[in-house]
């Protein structure tokens, strides 16, 4: 029997038979997996408990309808609208208590970290806001072969707990279709891992050949719902055939996390929504949003970087909307509001986090942007990792209830 803030409850401590009355334990799905101390306890109460009551009498009526309004159907666009406009410092409060006791009430107790494995920087694109762009003389080459790959995935999961794991690069077609799955086939043969692929746009027969290899999800953001704004940030590339890969994507029951970049040049808060509700209506598993951050020898590498608050607000409107999704905290929010972010977006309605696990030599040269921040990695880990199968089983729950949930609302 444990307490928490929510009561008492029975837990499974199977596997922590020398447990007595006192000790300060993590548990996840009612099954106790680390014990604590009393100091790192009050840090992770801290991070992911509903933050303390707030004076409802002090908010805007019209405000307070809206995050009421959460709970019965979905908010219209001016609804959405209306929370990204509020700077008034009680609204924001409210807002992201709200969201957090949403993903409280939704997800309990279920905080992922997750790695990224970033496996080559080479990209045929020409994206006007990544520091990977073709042309960019700025950007350090790299390509790590297919041992390379597999064996630092396996030492994320088999000597660190990761149970799932992206394997990232550029649009790089030196890695055919038939050399990734053969690298996911490795993968999945010394590992028990869930693999996301992010390797951008591939023929939808090669995602199939790789969800038939063992991959489980993908990373593929749509970065803006604007036709307009997306097709002139990236030359020769279609807005219309982006949506098109991720419905294809969904339709073969892949784990899809998809989202948009925030700050983008020419980007309206009326967009924004439009993003939130584009978002929502693809059915994307994982949220992924984040601000844009300018990257050198990029012709947006003028332009100032997307801010921290917005960001927090699409994060707290997606757990509003989206009550059971998962949603990363993600490595551009970290690198603008450095460790902190981690804080304020745990805290906003996120519940997990994505740690960059690339090898030390080539982690510099994966510029999409500068300065990407990476640190503290050890003190997360060991309150959002274990190693035993039983947490791979735990997110494989996870995963399925989500498939269930939309069967369940799309009549499957």
């Amino acid at each position: 029997m444990v307490k928490d803030s929510r009561g008492e409850k029975e837990i499974n401590a199977m596997m922590m038979p020398d447990l007595k009355v006192g000790d300060w334990i993590l548990y996840a799905s009612n099954i106790a997996v680390h014990k604590v101390s009393e100091e790192d306890a009050m840090e992770i109460l801290a991070l992911l408990e509903p933050k303390s009551h707030i004076d409802l009498s002090l908010l805007d009526k019209e405000f307070l309808d809206i995050l009421k309004a959460c709970h019965t159907r979905g908010l219209e666009r001016d609804e959405i609208i209306r929370l990204l406009k509020t700077q008034d410092p009680t609204e924001l409060e409210a807002l992201f208590s709200e969201a957090n006791t949403i993903r409280q009430a939704n997800l309990k107790d279920f905080f992922c970290i997750h790695g990224i494995v970033e496996f080559s920087s080479y990209c045929v694109r020409n994206c006007h806001y990544c520091g990977l762009r073709r042309d960019s003389g700025d950007a350090g080459r790299y390509r790590m072969s297919a041992s390379e790959i597999v064996g630092a995935v396996e030492d994320a999961v088999n000597k660190r707990g990761y149970k799932l794991i992206v394997l990232q690069s550029g649009d790089d077609f030196y890695y055919t279709d038939d050399m990734l799955v053969d690298i996911i086939r490795m993968i999945k043969e010394r590992c028990k891992v869930f693999i996301f692929m992010s390797v951008g746009e591939r023929s939808l027969e090669g995602y199939k050949k790789m969800k038939a290899a063992g991959a489980s999800g993908v990373l593929f953001r749509f970065e803006t719902s604007s036709r307009e704004l997306y097709n002139s940030i990236h030359p020769g590339q279609s807005y219309d055939e982006r949506i098109a890969y991720l419905k294809g994507m969904k339709a073969m029951g892949y784990y899809v996390a998809s989202g948009f970049l925030i700050g983008l040049p020419g980007q309206t808060l009326d967009g924004i929504a439009d993003d939130i509700i584009t978002m929502k209506s693809l059915g994307v598993n994982m949220v992924t949003v984040g601000p844009f951050i300018p990257s050198a020898d990029t012709p947006l590498s003028e332009r100032p970087a997307g801010d921290a608050m917005t960001t927090l607000k699409v994060i707290a409107i997606a757990r509003l909307l989206m009550p059971k999704t998962k949603i990363p905290v993600t490595t551009a929010l970290e690198t603008i509001e450095s460790e902190e972010g981690r804080r304020l977006g745990l805290s906003s309605g996120g519940n997990s986090l994505m740690f960059n696990l690339t090898p030390e030599r080539y982690r510099d040269f994966y510029r999409i942007y500068p300065n990407k921040y990476h640190g503290k990695e050890e003190m997360w880990e060991k309150y959002g990792l274990f190693k035993e199968a039983l947490s791979y089983k735990m997110l494989e729950k996870k995963m399925f209830e989500v498939f269930e949930e939309e069967g369940k609302y799309s009549g499957r």
